[in-house]
């Protein structure tokens, strides 16, 4: 039976590139600001790289973790399956209770119009609910959860980076800013790992569950 540190430990490298994404972005923000961070992040944009970054922001959305749920159920790795649905649900759910009580506009909504040059036509959103990034939120859980599936340490990097790409997609799309993306990477990845410390912790044992 695994510990919460024991899980951490046989994912280091995930957990530490992780970690360093989410101080990087922090200290960056800290020391520039809100509003100069976003626009910071955005200094190139052509219509190729809008329908790139487009497909990459799918990895985030629900439907694709629920793909994956999918495939796993076909596969018969019921309790891969079961963390991931468990851990998207559970994600979503306190990302949409902070968009709630927030209520944080977009960046289209948050700058004056004609700030900023780059927002795209029926891509970008407007409202009050940036914060956080639900998107984010999304993949961080199940990359995260990946990651721990996998034994290969350059797999557990290409998930990290896939989280970073569908983060920076959301920044790059126009639809949050830098503290939602570093917010909703901390929400996806903490939850990811209680619901993986929950279920081997408790259901591992199960007969449904024996086989991942």
């Amino acid at each position: 039976m695994k510990t919460l540190k024991e899980i951490i430990a046989g994912n280091r490298v995930f957990f530490i590139l992780w970690l360093l994404f989410f101080i990087l972005g922090l200290i960056f923000l800290l020391r520039v600001g809100k509003a100069e961070a976003f626009v910071d992040l955005n200094p190139y944009h052509r219509s190729t790289l809008d329908e790139i970054f487009v497909w990459i922001t799918f990895l985030g959305n629900g439907l694709f973790t629920v793909i994956v749920f999918v495939i796993l159920l076909i596969r018969r790795h019921w309790s891969h399956a079961t963390q991931v649905i468990a851990a998207f649900l559970l994600s979503a759910l306190i990302a949409q209770i902070l968009k709630n009580l927030f209520s944080m506009p977009r960046p289209k909504q948050f700058f004056p119009p004609g700030y900023y040059p780059y927002f795209i036509k029926d891509v970008t959103g407007i409202g009050f609910a940036s914060f956080p990034s639900g998107h984010t939120t999304s993949v961080f859980a199940l990359v995260t959860l990946m990651a721990i599936f996998s034994r290969s340490r350059k797999a557990k990097i290409a998930c990290l980076l896939c989280g970073v790409l569908v983060g920076y997609s959301r920044i790059y799309l126009g639809q949050h800013f830098l503290g939602d993306v570093l917010t909703g990477s901390c929400i996806g990845t903490i939850t990811a790992v209680l619901v993986h410390w929950i279920f081997v912790k408790k259901l591992q044992s199960l007969p449904l569950f024996s086989k991942g």
